[in-house]
This record gives C-alpha cells, structure tokens and sequence, in this order.
C-alpha cells in the first residue's frame, strides 16, 4: 500500500536533525523491513513537508516515524486511493490516465 503524510513542522532545527536521521537510512537501505520511502517534498518555508511511503502496514510506518518525527512535527497520514492515484511506483501511465 502507499500511504502519505502531511507533516506540520513545529520545530525546523528539530525537524532538520530528523531528516538527518532518516535520509541515510533510505540512501543506505536501512529502513525496517517492509517500509520504503519514495519522495520527500519540503516546502520553501521549511514549515510544511509531504512524503509518499510504500509500506505493508500504516502502523508499521508509524511505528517508525513517530518516534523520530513527533517532537518536531504534527503528522497526518492517509492511504493513497491507488485506483484513482496516478504517478504512483510502477503504475502504467495508461491505467493512471484512465482514472482521470
């Protein structure tokens, strides 16, 4: 499943030694089994950030994260409608235009 997450920063400093964690982690593919990251989009602000994660349950993705990202930022997380999505990880182009 792909699920995505809204991150309200509330500390950037904090957030920033965050993201310093987590970032070699997925460069080295060290993430926990069955979690995997696939984009990060920080805002120009650094108050804001969305991820797209594909993992084989939202609380293991929870479980994860909250520990690492909770003091810095209040998280919402949702999982993705992949039937309708498009630009998804190995979703054909065709299949995601036909749901638009």
């Amino acid at each position: 499943m792909f699920v995505a997450i809204h991150h309200n920063i509330t500390d950037p400093k904090g957030w920033e030694e965050t993201t310093s964690q987590i970032g070699p982690m997925v460069e080295q593919g060290k993430l926990p089994k069955g979690l995997k990251a696939i984009s990060y989009l920080p805002s120009t602000d650094g108050r804001r950030a969305d991820c797209l994660w594909e993992t084989d349950s939202l609380d293991n993705l929870k479980r994860f994260l909250e520990p690492l990202t909770s003091k810095a930022a209040k998280n919402e997380y949702f999982q993705i409608n992949a039937d309708q999505a498009f630009g998804l990880p190995g979703q054909a182009t065709e299949h995601a235009a036909a749901h638009r």
